[in-house]
C-alpha cells in the first residue's frame, strides 16, 4: 500500500534515548474533604415525630421517683432473699442449739428420773423386807407361846440343856410356880441324884428358868432366848410381851 509524503513525515518521530536525570514526581492529589456531618440537632429535628414534646420538670420528677421507687424494690427483693437466707442458715443452726440443749437436758432428767426410781426400788425392797422380817417374828413369836401353851413338857427340856451347861455341882433352879409342879413330876429323880433345888419364882414368865451353881448362871427365860433370836436377825425389837405367852 503506498503511504502518502505527508502521512509519513506525521507518523514519523525521531528516536532519543532515554533522560537519565531523576524526574520530578508529581505530588498525589489530595483526596476530596470529608463533608462534616450535620448537626445532631438537625439530625434529630429531621428524625423527632411531628408530636414529639420534651417531658416537663414535674414527669421528669415522677419518672425519678418511679426510678428510684423500682431500685428500692429491686434491692428489697435483692436484700429479702439474701436475708431470708441468712436467717435460714441462722435460724437452723439456732434450732438445732437449742434442740441439743434440750435432748441434753431430757436426757439429764431421765437420768435423774431412773436414780430416783433406782431408789425407790431399794427403799421398796427394804420396806418389803423389813415388813417381812417383822412378819417372820411375830410368826415365831406365836409359835413359841403356843409351844409353851400346849407343850407344858417343853420347859423339862429347858431345864436339862442348862444343866448340861453347868459344871458337874449342885444348882438351884428357879421356874415360875406351874413350870415346877411339871419339872418334879418328869425330871424328880435326876434332880435328887444331882441333889439340884427347884425354887419357885413367879416373876418370872412360864417357859423359862434361871440356873444358879457358885458363881455361874444360866439364864434361860423366855426373854433371854428371845433376844438371843432377834439379835442374830439384826433386829432391835428384843422385848418379849409377856401378854403374847399364851
Amino acid at each position: 500500500m503506498a503511504i502518502e509524503r505527508h502521512q509519513a513525515a506525521g507518523a514519523y518521530r525521531r528516536w532519543e534515548p532515554p533522560s537519565f536525570d531523576p524526574q520530578e514526581q508529581a505530588p498525589a492529589p489530595e483526596p476530596p474533604a470529608e463533608q462534616a456531618p450535620p448537626p445532631a440537632s438537625i439530625e434529630a429535628e429531621a428524625t423527632l415525630p411531628a408530636d414529639f414534646r420534651f417531658p416537663t420538670a414535674e414527669e421528669l420528677e415522677r419518672m425519678q421517683e418511679q426510678a428510684r421507687a423500682e431500685a428500692h424494690e429491686e434491692g428489697y427483693r435483692a436484700g429479702f432473699a439474701a436475708g431470708q437466707q441468712t436467717g435460714y442458715r441462722e435460724g437452723h443452726e439456732a434450732g438445732y442449739r437449742d434442740g441439743l440443749e434440750q435432748a441434753r437436758a431430757e436426757a439429764q432428767e431421765l437420768g435423774h428420773m431412773v436414780e430416783a426410781l433406782e431408789h425407790a426400788f431399794e427403799q421398796l425392797d427394804a420396806q418389803i423386807a423389813e415388813e417381812l422380817m417383822g412378819l417372820a417374828l411375830a410368826i415365831a413369836r406365836k409359835m413359841v407361846g403356843d409351844t409353851l401353851a400346849t407343850q407344858p413338857q417343853a420347859i423339862a427340856d429347858t431345864v436339862r440343856r442348862a444343866l448340861q451347861e453347868l459344871p458337874q455341882r449342885s444348882a438351884s433352879i428357879r421356874l415360875h410356880p406351874d413350870d415346877a409342879a411339871r419339872v418334879r413330876e418328869l425330871l424328880g429323880e435326876s434332880l435328887a441324884h444331882g441333889a439340884h433345888r427347884l425354887i419357885e419364882d413367879d416373876t418370872l414368865t412360864p417357859g423359862g428358868c434361871v440356873l444358879e451353881a457358885g458363881d455361874t448362871r444360866v439364864d434361860a427365860t423366855v426373854q433371854t432366848r428371845w433376844r438371843r433370836i432377834v439379835e442374830s436377825l439384826g433386829r432391835d425389837e428384843t422385848d418379849w410381851d409377856a401378854n403374847d405367852d399364851r
